[in-house]
């Protein structure tokens, strides 16, 4: 597939079809490297653990809401040795 290098604020970049991501098994929001090899540009996706902070800044915000009885427990004094 031939495409163009276009200018991309201070960068350049190009647009990847998704038939090809697919292909390479990448998706939209993959992190990946690139490394420029002998005139070619090769990009690889970066496999990395989620982070507890990754999962919960892509949770939709009305997901966090406490309900009565949560908020119950969480203010609730320790009845024993939990602390």
């Amino acid at each position: 597939m031939k495409t163009n290098i276009r200018k991309w604020g201070n960068s350049a970049g190009t647009i990847i079809p998704v038939p090809m991501l697919d292909a390479a098994g990448i998706a939209l929001g993959d992190k990946v490297n690139i490394e420029a090899k002998a005139g070619t540009l090769v990009m690889t996706l970066v496999d990395e653990p989620m982070t507890l902070e990754d999962l919960l800044a892509d949770s939709p915000k009305k997901s966090f809401r406490v309900l009565e009885e949560d908020q119950d427990w969480i203010d609730a004094k320790p009845s024993g040795r939990e602390i």
